[in-house]
């Protein structure tokens, strides 16, 4: 009865196939026609070896055929491992994982609630609330702390990523020479330099310039990645009216062509190396000059970018969970949850910036407490309807009959659990007046993670390696 049955999860779309077509046609002509301005001669030089027109002042127009080769040989999935070697975390279709950035410009300090400036001993703090989630999978490393010198803070949080968290990292190093120290750090805790390539436990964060402008450091990191096949996300961060078109169709064949630059370059360097396509397309604001972070433009790109990835068969970055306002309130509730959704109805790999609030400058442990109640919200939607004997329970309801209840039931024991429990949210009985303090019972929550969690300790001779790597750059 039940054999050619197909099983449903909830999928949606904003792009058709044609209109797809019609952007990426658009992105190739902006990429021969407008050109690109690479500031970096080594991709220069390679570009033009493969027939790329190279002019004045590094502009460089990229034919459509060196397109078209790059997306034949990037591949259209990879893994992504844990601290332990675990092949948890698939950017493939079909799998959607949450991504917070853990360190920022400021934080809000679970013992005062107020707002302060990040700084280094807040890294393990949380990195110990990422540890202890059921629903963040990979760890994005910003690389803030004011009281650390910059050309360090790189390396000294995704050490404490490292000593204090079991998760993925994905980081945005300080230039070339701190991305091979990180890679070298990621060759220690996976147990060398293939290892690191078959199982890589780190993914690189990098962004061209909108419009149109890929940087010396930005190309350099890009290529080294693809060299040691350490995967990477390339994405502008067009806003419309600003730094690209006020219409929607022409902020997505700019961000798309921006994507493909780098992924021309990329697989020109090491055809096959693993790369992630994505974008943070949204607007500004006219009336503020902010880059809108929790409105419908910019779930609506992001949808759109989803789209393009799934055309082409690509692994998709995308962005949710974050909000405009400056404090976990229902403006940012209501933001972050239509966003997570969004993001897994779209089909998005890798979700970044997750509990990200005030136009991406603050973190706050509680927000991403929050977030992963959210997240399993979500998932549990995202289960679909499974129809079969059991689940149609014809037998039940015909004993039970017209006016008789299920609680009694067999039938109800045994898949009553299935139903979706809040961690943190409540159901109130009827009668109960007193409201739920969510936002203290997430922060009571963190400060209980911080006094009494215990991460498992990475293995001493790895914490002895890392820690003498950690003289050449705290040396440099």
């Amino acid at each position: 009865m039940f054999a050619n049955l197909t099983q449903i999860t909830p999928r949606m779309r904003v792009l058709s196939d044609s209109q797809i077509k019609e952007i990426h046609l658009a992105a190739c002509d902006i990429l021969e026609r407008t050109g690109s301005l690479i500031h970096n001669e080594e991709a220069r030089n390679l570009l033009y070896s493969h027939g790329a027109v190279v002019e004045d002042k590094g502009l460089v127009r990229i034919p459509s055929y060196l397109v078209d080769r790059a997306l034949n040989t990037v591949p259209e999935r990879f893994v992504l491992c844990d601290r332990d070697g675990n092949r948890a975390y698939r950017m493939e279709t079909g799998k959607t994982h949450f991504s917070p950035l853990v360190d920022n410009i400021d934080i809000v300090d679970p013992q005062t609630r107020q707002r302060r400036k990040f700084v280094a001993s807040d890294a393990a703090r949380m990195a110990k609330i990422m540890d202890y989630t059921r629903h963040m999978d990979v760890v994005q490393v910003g690389a803030f702390a004011a009281d650390l010198p910059p050309e360090i803070v790189d390396r000294v949080n995704i050490r404490e990523m490292m000593l204090n968290q079991r998760k993925a990292i994905s980081f945005s190093p300080n230039g070339p020479d701190a991305l091979l120290d990180i890679i070298e750090m990621a060759s220690i805790i996976v147990g060398g330099r293939e290892q690191l390539k078959m199982n890589p436990y780190m993914m690189k964060l990098g962004e061209p310039i909108s419009p149109l402008v890929h940087d010396d450091h930005a190309i350099k990191e890009l290529m080294i990645c693809a060299e040691h096949r350490m995967p990477i996300v390339y994405y502008p961060i067009p806003m419309g009216g600003a730094t690209a078109p006020a219409t929607s169709a022409g902020l997505l064949a700019q961000s798309h062509a921006e994507s493909l630059a780098g992924l021309v370059i990329h697989q020109l360097t090491n055809p096959g190396a693993p790369f992630l396509y994505g974008g943070v397309a949204t607007v500004m604001d006219m009336k503020s000059t902010v880059c809108v972070y929790g409105g419908p433009e910019l779930y609506l790109q992001c949808a759109a970018l989803a789209d393009i990835a799934t055309y082409f068969h690509l692994p998709f970055w995308g962005t949710a969970g974050c909000t405009d306002t400056k404090a976990l309130d229902a403006q940012g509730a209501a933001e972050i949850g239509m966003s997570c959704l969004l993001a897994v109805l779209t089909g998005a790999n890798l979700v970044h910036d997750v509990a990200l609030l005030d136009q991406a400058s603050l973190v706050d442990p509680t927000t991403v407490l929050f977030c992963d109640e959210v997240i399993d919200h979500v998932k549990h939607f995202m289960r679909g309807i499974q129809v079969t004997d059991e689940t149609l329970a014809i037998d039940v309801i015909d004993s039970v009959g017209a006016g008789g209840n299920y609680l009694i039931q067999k039938h109800t024991l045994q898949n009553f659990r299935s139903f979706w429990q809040p961690t943190y949210f409540t159901r109130p009985a009827m009668g109960v007046s007193e409201a739920h303090d969510l936002i203290k019972a997430l922060n009571e929550k963190v400060i209980d993670i911080e006094e009494n969690y215990e991460v498992p300790p990475l293995d001493p001779d790895k914490v002895a390696a890392l820690k003498e790597l950690e003289k050449k750059w705290l040396k440099g």
